[in-house]
């Protein structure tokens, strides 16, 4: 009996505990000093460019808002790692950020055949991944629920260079070169679809493996179609040498790209690489997900221009920082919103309540619930003779695939 009685007492003393002690959710990555999130992108090799930029610009704005005290008392902490635009380094990357690090959410990442393979990752951690540098719609379509897009999709740049070129200039013969993997099949794919919309197809399509410089045959081979338009697909560096060659070759069509390319470092192999003849700049066009990054006009932009050269000096104004500066305001805005009881729960409804904001950049950031691409709209740039590509239109999405162009 008085085993009875003092086992009753002792479960009585470990209720009354659990009653009376506060218990704390421990939420990955967050701590009363800070957050911390993870990337992992190409910081070195032939994409180097493009991971180590959208870094900078991200962190031009991090470094800033922890400067001025933090989110919520929070400072914010960017572990960043190198892929090297491996997709099976991404894979191992994204496990340790998530398993070891323990971070709170997924960002930056740069590339679709990398990204590609972290999307089942993503949604089996329930993680948010935040500014991925890929238009593919592989991270839009099926409704991807931790998944948020912050740039317009490659379908709408590629609607948007079929327009120029077949709806404005009356261009009719459409040759691509891709890449042979994801991304190259994700643009081919974005390009044959705006090309059907107006009974039309591809006069020929060439392929070169990813991080190749091999290009010679399949130039050769686009140049028999006589091609008015080359769509290419891939990094700068072989993209630069298949328009040299084929210009070399007599062969000068519209050469186009989407933004992937980092339009900084394409421009370089062009021009001091490949010393391709300034005569042939204007038939070099780059479709754009953000404004010209020597726009000061635009409050954004020039908010973007003063930290880029506060925090790292050395760096050029380009569209691939401001990118990676336009994703780390829309991290900012929902961690604020989010409040400081932060969860990744909370920071998920907060993106999803962003409605109409604006950052300065000429176009508002609007997600939903259903709805996590950030922003719609593309420009158009071509290579200038001062050696940038500058951009000379903006085309907006109205509806769909109907488009309204300003000057």
């Amino acid at each position: 009996m008085k085993k009875i009685i003092c086992l009753f007492t002792f479960i009585l003393f470990i209720s009354g505990c659990g009653q009376n002690k506060s218990i704390t959710k421990v939420v990955p990555g967050v701590s009363d000093a800070e957050i911390v999130i993870g990337s992992s992108a190409a910081l070195g090799g032939f994409a180097g460019f493009l991971g180590t930029q959208t870094i900078h610009g991200s962190l031009a704005y991090i470094n800033e808002i922890n400067d001025r005290g933090g989110i919520h008392g929070r400072k914010i902490r960017l572990i960043s790692t190198d892929d090297h635009y491996s997709p099976a380094e991404t894979v191992t990357n994204t496990q340790k950020l998530i398993a070891q690090v323990g971070v709170f959410a997924l960002f930056d990442y740069v590339g679709t055949p990398t990204t590609a393979q972290v999307v089942d990752i993503v949604h089996k951690s329930e993680i948010p991944l935040l500014g991925i540098f890929s238009g593919a719609e592989i991270f839009r379509t099926p409704y991807r629920p931790y998944i948020f897009n912050v740039r317009d999709s490659y379908y709408t740049e590629t609607e948007s260079a079929i327009s120029y070129f077949v709806d404005k200039l009356n261009l009719k013969k459409i040759a691509v070169l891709y890449q042979e993997d994801i991304f190259g099949v994700a643009v081919l794919s974005g390009v044959q679809l705006a090309l059907e919309r107006r009974n039309m197809y591809t006069v020929a399509t060439e392929t070169f493996v990813r991080g190749a410089m091999d290009v010679e045959k399949a130039m050769l081979n686009i140049k028999l179609s006589e091609a008015e338009v080359v769509i290419m697909v891939g990094t700068y560096s072989p993209l630069a040498k298949f328009v040299k060659i084929s210009n070399d070759a007599g062969f000068k069509p519209y050469f186009h790209t989407v933004s992937f390319v980092g339009s900084e470092a394409f421009a370089k192999e062009l021009i001091q690489i490949q010393k391709i003849n300034p005569l042939d700049y204007e038939k070099i066009i780059v479709t754009q997900v953000v404004p010209d990054p020597f726009l000061e006009e635009l409050p954004g932009v020039k908010e973007y221009r003063e930290l880029v050269k506060k925090y790292f000096p050395n760096d050029r104004p380009n569209y691939v920082a401001l990118e990676g500066f336009v994703n780390a305001k829309v991290l900012v805005k929902a961690l604020e919103i989010a409040g400081t009881d932060l969860t990744r729960d909370k920071f998920v409804e907060a993106l999803e309540s962003m409605r109409n904001i604006d950052i300065g950049i000429g176009k508002e950031i609007t997600y939903s619930v259903l709805g996590h691409q950030g922003l719609k709209g593309v420009y158009y740039s071509k290579l200038s003779e001062d050696g940038e590509f500058r951009i000379f239109n903006q085309v907006n999405v109205v509806v769909g695939y109907k488009y309204e162009t300003k000057p």
